[in-house]
């Protein structure tokens, strides 16, 4: 089995493609990112901004304060060293 590289890792991530992966490759994501901190970092920050986006879509209007809330958090959780 190969290991996929991270430039594959972050297009089947930002893309709809990671839905429809076959066993083998979702095994291979897998592994890549229980090795790769870059890699699950990446992918850590696109679950939070995705949460924020969602959240934000849930409510008819979101109050300005809450926004800027969403984004410190977002920022915060991409500076937050790993652990």
């Amino acid at each position: 089995m190969t290991m996929l590289k991270c430039r594959e890792v972050t297009q089947l991530v930002a893309s709809d493609d990671v839905f429809e992966l076959g066993f083998l490759k979702r095994m291979q994501l897998r592994m890549h990112l229980l090795m790769c901190r870059h890699c699950s970092g990446y992918v850590a920050q696109i679950r939070h901004l995705g949460d924020g986006a969602r959240e934000a879509a849930e409510r008819e209007t979101c109050p300005p304060q809450r926004l800027e809330e969403i984004e410190r958090e977002i920022i915060d959780h991409t500076r937050r060293p790993e652990s």
